[in-house]
């Protein structure tokens, strides 16, 4: 089997998984909830890639950031799903027929209020992609062998009020990712991987301890 047929064949599964879901009780009154697209296509070589963005310097959260499409679900959306795919429209120009959602991961959280639901969209083929003026600078593609190599895994430190502490981190030729976003995708290639995670209790446990 194919790196590239055995990670489809790993996405075909997350339906399948145990999603840890945030308790409503959990969540901080003021969070807004929010969807994000973790898009995987496969590449001309034969291989998977990832599909990401480089956030627009003049944002006011993350600015200049490496990250996953996504934002605020809006009332119109019909479903998460919708929202997240919207999404990725209006920051990649990716269109949601393109993309076909074979998942989601356990629940997150932003430091800026955001309760985040991630979803995995595989594409068969790369269309051309757009950054959204106003959001994103940059769209960025990096191979996934790559990426799960382990010498692309890295710790990054952050300062959250005032206390520190490590996040993950992936770093690649032409690209590092890192919080929040490099969390989602440690949790994805656990998963290709067939390693057991804790992502979503971890995360869960670090709500609770930063923001009360």
């Amino acid at each position: 089997m194919t790196f590239k047929q055995h990670f489809i064949s790993r996405l075909e599964t997350l339906s399948e998984r145990d999603t840890q879901e945030f308790p409503v009780e959990d969540i901080p009154t003021p969070y807004k909830q929010a969807a994000v697209l973790l898009p995987f296509v496969a590449s001309e070589a034969g291989g998977v890639e990832l599909i990401m963005t480089r956030r627009s310097e003049t944002l006011a959260n993350h600015g200049g950031q490496v990250s996953f499409p996504g934002g605020i679900v809006d009332p119109a959306d019909e479903s998460l799903q919708a929202a997240a795919l919207r999404e990725a429209q209006e920051e990649i120009g990716l269109l949601p027929e393109h993309v076909t959602i074979m998942g989601r991961l356990d629940d997150a959280w932003g430091r800026y209020g955001h309760h985040v639901i991630p979803f995995v969209g595989w594409l068969d083929h790369r269309p051309e992609l757009t950054p959204g003026p106003h959001e994103v600078d940059e769209v960025l593609i990096a191979d996934m062998q790559i990426l799960m190599q382990p010498e692309s895994s890295r710790k990054h430190e952050i300062k959250l009020g005032d206390v520190r502490y490590m996040t993950e981190a992936f770093s690649w030729d032409g690209g590092y990712i890192w919080g929040l976003s490099a969390d989602l995708l440690l949790e994805l290639i656990l998963w290709v991987k067939g390693e057991p995670s804790n992502r979503g209790a971890l995360r869960l446990e670090k709500m609770k301890k930063y923001t009360i």
